[in-house]
């Protein structure tokens, strides 16, 4: 019989190293011909191999993520690059980057992205419903519009299921990095991990590292439930202490609601009795008598009365707000009309040194009004909900537990905006996709184990 030709294919692998040869070669004859074009050139190409290193092994990208985010570089390189800043480019473009690579790779994911779809619903609005009466830029309406659909835009993509295994695993580390970074350079002089209150902050502010530990902390609860193994619990534990350091206040709330309704909404296959009193003795305990002086202080810090401190400028931003919605309190301002409601001369916002809302559902009604701040957090609410429907116990009450926590945090905080929010909501998309993924392999599988069983009786 004759053989059949079977056309040979070339290994991704040599075939990125060629690709990666020929863009080294012509940059070097490019070199040799205008070395002015080559230097013009050195970015994009550098760009363009980093692009095929992170194609080649996508696990990478996870690293660049936590990096980046761990030691702030929105913060650390805020002042280069131009009046935008190289560093808030950083962070809020990494996840355009990963999110395109993984689209080539594996393709785009299944599930709808209501997030992003009701972001662009409210930008619309913003370009047609309001060109006379909007107080906001084009170009700010963009860039308010980029750095909104940041957090969301790696759910577009789909991935095996190790890759967003290992997503939900590393964003517990990133306030560890922080903290661990910030306290070594401590000696140096380049880095004060602590700011003028004695809050710890690592390489962030502290109400960023707070949000960073929020995060960790849905992550590191997640994946204890899901394999009760000891090292998760050491590393919320350590979070735990680090967002303890950070006297944050609407973080902590939202990590104790969280805690509280996984505690108590968890059955017993999802978390035995058994092992809730291990937690609380072994762990819970100690660590409050460990850390009582922080919990005194954080306390205090909930309980104190001083109105130039009580709700660290919030009373004063937030009627102007409120004032601002019931203006135009519909279809609001026009995305990116937030940040600049607030006059940044103002004596009272120079010395609270902020003119954020520090509240996601007033600035939201300010940009896109009532109707668009329900439309978002209705699509967050529905992206996050019908995501775990057929997700397996543990995961589907983590998830919308974290869910419910966030809700509250951002009524407090800078929660969709901020660089924090990218790992946040890229959390959520990883936990979302894993438990689909893991449906569909359950799902074959019972599909097998029938087709199995119905061949054992036909014989």
């Amino acid at each position: 019989m004759a053989q059949r030709c079977a056309m040979r294919t070339v290994p991704p692998a040599i075939l990125s190293a060629f690709l990666l040869l020929l863009i080294v070669t012509g940059l070097l004859l490019t070199a040799i011909a205008s070395p002015q074009m080559a230097l013009a050139l050195l970015p994009a190409a550098a760009a363009l191999m980093l692009a095929l290193l992170f194609y080649e092994a996508p696990v990478l990208a996870i690293a660049l993520l936590v990096v980046a985010f761990g030691l702030a570089f929105d913060l650390q390189f805020g002042e280069f690059g131009g009046a935008a800043g190289l560093g808030p480019a950083i962070v809020k473009l990494l996840p355009f980057g990963i999110a395109a690579m993984l689209c080539l790779r594996y393709g785009f994911a299944p599930a709808i992205n209501w997030p992003f779809v009701a972001f662009f619903v409210i930008l619309a609005i913003s370009l047609i419903v309001l060109p006379m009466g909007r107080i906001s830029t084009f170009g700010e309406m963009i860039r308010s519009f980029v750095g909104s659909v940041a957090p969301f835009v790696i759910a577009f993509a789909a991935a095996p299921r190790p890759f967003w295994s290992a997503l939900c695993k590393a964003v517990i580390l990133v306030p560890l990095i922080s903290a661990t970074v910030g306290i070594l350079l401590w000696p140096t002089g380049l880095q004060t991990p602590f700011d003028p209150n004695w809050r710890f902050m690592g390489m962030h502010s502290a109400p960023f590292l707070a949000g960073f530990c929020t995060t960790a902390i849905f992550a590191a609860t997640l994946e204890y439930l899901r394999s009760f193994r000891t090292r998760w619990l050491v590393l919320g534990g350590a979070v735990l202490a680090v967002l303890l350091l950070t006297q944050a206040r609407a973080p902590l709330s939202a990590v104790v609601l969280f805690l509280v309704l996984v505690f108590l909404l968890s059955g017993r296959r999802t978390f035995p009795l058994k092992r809730k009193v291990d937690l609380a003795m072994g762990g819970l305990l100690p660590a409050a008598i460990l850390f009582l002086p922080l919990i005194a202080i954080g306390l205090e810090r909930f309980i104190e009365t001083d109105e130039a401190t009580a709700f660290s400028g919030r009373d004063i931003i937030w009627p102007l707000f409120v004032d601002a919605i019931e203006n135009r309190p519909l279809f609001g301002y026009g995305l990116g009309a937030g940040k600049l409601l607030v006059d940044p001369e103002d004596p009272q916002i120079r010395l609270i040194q902020s003119n954020a809302a520090h509240n996601e559902y007033l600035r939201l009604a300010v940009e896109g009004g009532m109707l668009g701040a329900a439309l978002i957090f209705g699509s967050i609410i529905a992206w996050v909900w019908l995501g775990t429907r057929r997700a397996f116990p543990a995961d589907r009450l983590v998830i919308r537990c974290a869910l419910v926590a966030a809700l509250l945090h951002a009524g407090f905080d800078n929660t969709l905006i901020a660089s924090t929010a990218v790992i946040q909501f890229a959390w959520f998309a990883a936990a979302l996709a894993r438990a689909r993924l893991e449906h569909q392999e359950a799902a074959r599988g019972d599909v097998v184990r029938r087709a199995i069983a119905r061949r054992a009786q036909r014989a």
